[in-house]
This record gives structure tokens, C-alpha cells and sequence, in this order.
């Protein structure tokens, strides 16, 4: 069944503005609540499909604008957006003509009308999310990195699932800026703490925590990526003194939104903090990798803040020797066990 046209004339708008929606709102409560209303259901799609519920969350914040595009209200109910295909979804009720960006080889984005599913509610567009990603083959090589989220997302993007060049950048960002890796089951990335707050414990070897009055080289990573992610310029001495302690309070209520500023550093806000990196990146971020690299046992390694190939062969190597999966690319997992050793 299709809507007919005059039902959708609220959703065009919505569709265009979607680069305008998926910028955070200036209250954090509609990232709170999005997040909180769909961790069950993320975590069940995990349970069954095996898709990491930070991705789940993280792709339906951005597909739905937090919730906010009308696409995702009745008489739709997508979170995905996903396109109708010869073959309905056991999960679909219908499609709806609408008009979207999609865009180029060369980045240039164009407007075409095309038909997505609609549900008769949102968990039924769940259900279906995890369907398509686990039955069409092109996303199989996605399934290999079921615990790192964020080479998952970028598995997804390269198999088709957008054609927008920044899917994976804003996708992970959003996972990173609201550590929706917490909400991983274990077995994945990170435990998955409730909605209510308990937390399982964190897995041995990575992570280790920082607080005021620690000295050695994790600390002089965490000023590296502090100064880098907000602007500040911490003395890097590898000593958690007073600067430091605050500036990790201030990226605790800045960009954590946590009730609670400790100014220690734990899981969570490692996880937070930390960049994903790959081939062709450059900067203060590159140079924190680097010597965490030389620290783990690559004391060959030029420190020039460009991640080459004899980074990557660096990175490779470690991923290799500590059996985790070997991409190149350095997210949670890899930087969990640099900053665990």
C-alpha cells in the first residue's frame, strides 16, 4: 500500500533539511531520550543479529534527525529510511514516495523521488533494519567486525548503504560524542551498562583509569587528545595535575553531558575521547598514537604526526599480536589495549 501524496507533503521538507537535523538540539534531553528509548530494542537486534546496539542507535539518530524527522512519526515509523525493493519486507507495511539527496561518485548530491518503507510502528522498522543488513549478502564483511563499531558502520557505508561520502564520519561521531558504545552487549567493544546505571566490569587490559596525581605516558596521551579535541593547550608532561583534571571535568559536562564531573579519567571517558583513526590522517592525534605505539614496542617509529604506512604497518602488527581484528584502522578496541598495557 502507498500513501498517497498529500500524507508526505510535511515529510519533503524533512528529508532536505536532514544535514540540518542530525547537528545536535540545543537541549540535551532529545539525545537523552532518543538514546534511552531505544537501548532495549537495540540490545535485542545485537542478541539476534548481531549488529552492536551503539550502531543500531548511532544510524537511527542520524537517519531520524533524533527522532525529529517526520519520517519517523506516523504514518511512516522508519528509522532507517530503508528503500522498498521488489521484494517486500516481512516487517514493511507500504511504501511512500519521497523526495531526498542522494549523491555522486564526486560528492555532488542531486534530488530524486524514491519509495521507502513504512511500518506500522518503529519496532517493526527495527526488526526490519536488522533483517536487511544480516540477508543481503553485500553487508556480510560488516559481520567481521561485529566488536569494533565503528569498522562495522564503515563496512556498512562501503557495501552501499548510503551514498553520502561523511555517512561513516557522522554515524561515528555521534557514537563517540554519546558513548553508545556502553550500550554494547558483552562480547562486544564495552559492557553494557542498564538504562538504570549498573555496569558489568571492564574487560581486563584495556583502558586503564587516570587521576589526579598519575604520572606516566597514558597521561601525556589523554593531554595530546584533550588539547586536540577541545582546543586547549594542557603542558604535555605526562602528569595529571591540576589543568588537566579540569580539563577532563569540562569534556565530562561538555561533551559527556554527565550530571557529574570527576575530572578522573574511566572507560567511559576514554571511549568518549579517543579518535578513530586510519591512513591518510594527520595531526596532535596521529603524534598521541604514535608514541602509545613506541610505548607498546615500536621504538622504530618516526613520531611525525602523519599516519603512513609505517603506521599502519605498526598498527596492523599490534592488532595481529593482540588478536584483535586486523583493519589498520584504529577505534575503541585498538586504543582500549594501547591504553591498557
Amino acid at each position: 500500500m502507498r500513501t498517497p501524496r498529500a500524507l508526505i507533503a510535511g515529510i519533503v521538507t524533512v528529508v532536505l533539511a536532514l544535514g540540518a537535523l542530525v547537528a545536535p538540539p540545543a537541549h540535551a534531553t532529545t539525545q537523552t531520550d532518543f538514546i534511552r528509548s531505544l537501548v532495549s530494542a537495540a540490545q535485542a537486534t545485537q542478541r539476534e543479529r548481531g549488529i552492536p546496539a551503539s550502531v543500531t542507535i548511532g544510524m537511527a539518530a542520524l537517519e531520524t534527525g533524533w527522532g525529529r524527522s517526520s519520517m519517523a512519526k506516523d504514518p511512516i515509523n522508519t528509522l532507517f529510511n530503508i528503500k522498498c525493493t521488489a521484494t517486500p519486507s516481512p516487517y514493511q507495511k507500504g511504501c511512500v514516495d519521497v523526495p531526498s539527496y542522494e549523491y555522486r561518485s564526486d560528492g555532488t548530491r542531486y534530488l530524486k523521488v524514491s519509495s521507502f518503507r513504512s511500518y506500522a510502528n518503529t519496532g517493526d522498522s527495527l526488526k526490519d533494519f536488522g533483517l536487511f543488513l544480516t540477508k543481503l549478502s553485500r553487508y556480510a564483511g560488516a559481520f567481521n567486525h561485529k566488536d569494533d563499531p565503528d569498522a562495522f558502520v564503515r563496512e556498512v557505508h562501503r557495501a552501499g548503504y548510503a551514498t553520502d561520502p561523511r555517512y561513516t564520519e557522522l554515524v561515528t561521531g555521534i557514537m563517540r560524542n554519546y558513548n553508545l558504545y556502553q550500550y554494547d552487549l558483552p562480547g562486544s567493544t564495552a559492557p553494557a551498562p542498564g538504562v538504570g546505571g549498573s555496569t558489568l566490569p571492564t574487560a581486563s587490559g584495556e583502558y586503564k583509569s587516570l587521576t589526579w596525581g598519575n604520572a606516566n605516558p597514558h597521561v601525556g596521551t589523554l593531554q595530546r587528545l584533550l588539547n586536540d579535541r577541545m582546543g586547549r593547550r594542557i603542558p604535555v608532561d605526562g602528569k595529571y595535575g591540576w589543568q588537566t583534571q579540569a580539563a577532563v571535568a569540562d569534556f565530562q559536562y561538555q561533551t559527556m553531558k554527565l550530571a557529574k564531573q570527576t575530572g578522573d579519567v574511566d572507560r567511559a571517558t576514554w571511549v568518549a575521547l579517543v579518535p578513530t583513526l586510519s591512513q591518510g590522517a594527520s595531526g596532535a592525534k596521529v603524534v598521541a598514537l604514535q608514541h602509545e605505539l613506541r610505548a607498546a614496542g615500536y621504538g622504530s617509529l618516526t613520531v611525525d604526526g602523519i599516519f603512513g604506512a609505517q603506521t599502519r604497518g605498526a598498527v596492523e602488527d599490534f592488532q595481529r599480536r593482540h588478536g584483535l581484528p586486523v583493519t589498520g584502522t584504529v577505534a575503541t578496541m585498538t586504543w582500549g589495549r594501547l591504553l591498557g598495557l
